[in-house]
């Protein structure tokens, strides 16, 4: 399901705005599997601060639940190397939510992460998603909300660390964001050279309504087709 390559983007997207090495920052996936996962990037070490875990809401809105043009008949895209064949991406709208927690030792220093990240969502809410199909990727640009408040949960026990622990959560909506499906069809193409001459052929003027409708049918709906081909 395409909701992966949404995870994937987000995640990215933290990553570049943290490069520093000493930030670990954990997928939607990862953070499932927080003890199992953590523990296996430390090779069984004490888990260090600071850390970013992003987790998605387990439930998904579709938006859509009756057939629509972009559903069935959606983006055609030029197929790269092959004119034959046509890429055509449908799509259907969803929506779901997802949920930064930011563990560090002390708590000037989650508020400073959180500052950050409030600017970086204000200023930057694209998230581009790359959909890889085929041997071709197709970008989808979607946006992130952030829902306004910055919740304290550091009373909140946690196994994961030991001692004392400050815990920011924010939640972010994910806005223009579908589910899709790619189809490639075959490009078909007329052969303009061998085309028959056409003539339009207008019927008399002073003609009965019963007159006009056999004429009608005999020629075809005032189309005459010459068997002759163009030069």
């Amino acid at each position: 399901m395409s909701i992966l390559y949404y995870d994937k983007a987000l995640h990215d997207k933290i990553k570049g705005w943290f490069p520093d090495d000493r930030m670990m920052i954990l997928s939607p996936e990862e953070t499932t599997r927080l003890f199992q996962n953590v523990a296996d990037k430390v090779n069984d070490k004490p888990i260090k601060l600071p850390l970013v875990a992003l987790s998605r809401d387990r439930n998904i809105t579709v938006d859509v639940s009756t057939k629509r043009n972009l559903t069935y008949d959606g983006l055609k895209i030029a197929k790269s190397g092959d004119e034959s064949k046509t890429m055509q991406l449908n799509a259907i709208p969803i929506a779901t939510n997802y949920q930064v927690d930011i563990y560090t030792a002390k708590y000037e220093e989650a508020y400073t992460y959180v500052r950050e990240f409030i600017f970086n969502l204000v200023n930057h809410p694209r998230l581009i998603v790359t959909i890889p199909y085929n041997g071709a990727n197709i970008d989808h640009v979607a946006n992130l909300k952030f829902l306004g408040d910055i919740a304290d949960n550091s009373d909140i026990s946690e196994r994961l660390f030991p001692g004392q622990f400050t815990r920011l959560t924010i939640q972010l909506e994910l806005q223009d964001a579908y589910i899709f499906n790619t189809k490639v069809k075959d490009n078909w193409k007329i052969d303009t050279e061998s085309i028959n001459h056409i003539e339009v052929i207008e019927p008399p003027i002073d003609m009965s309504e019963e007159d006009f409708n056999l004429y009608m049918d005999s020629h075809n709906g005032f189309i005459h087709i010459d068997e002759k081909e163009t030069n």
